[in-house]
């Protein structure tokens, strides 16, 4: 039995063939937020998580993204920003078990 005291929700995050399931402690902070506290659990667990480089070999700068299949089964950004204020994932109505993507981007010419 799950402790009830335990804040936020359990979603599961998709990365490079791998599911993994993370509590984000606060669904109504920024999404931008919720990326970095996921980049820096996988800094501190590579070997569970994923290994998620800021930089490529070719000293191109990596974005990542969060994203999940909207409605069509399309793979959908959920964008940081909307109509200039911060979105979160309570914003997108991001619930208990949800599935989200983690999407990888390469920045060319970046640095």
């Amino acid at each position: 039995m799950e402790n009830q005291e335990r804040k936020g929700i359990k979603v599961i995050v998709s990365f490079e063939n791998k599911k993994v399931g993370m509590r984000v402690e606060n669904p109504m902070q920024s999404i931008k937020q919720t990326i970095e506290n996921i980049k820096k659990e996988a800094r501190n667990e590579p070997e569970k998580l994923w290994h998620l480089p800021e930089i490529d070999a070719g000293d191109n700068i990596i974005r990542y993204y969060l994203g999940r299949k909207n409605d069509n089964g399309k793979d959908e950004i959920l964008k940081e920003k909307k109509e200039g204020f911060e979105q979160s994932l309570f914003d997108y109505g991001v619930k208990e078990g949800d599935l989200l993507i983690l999407i990888k981007k390469v920045i060319a010419g970046g640095n």
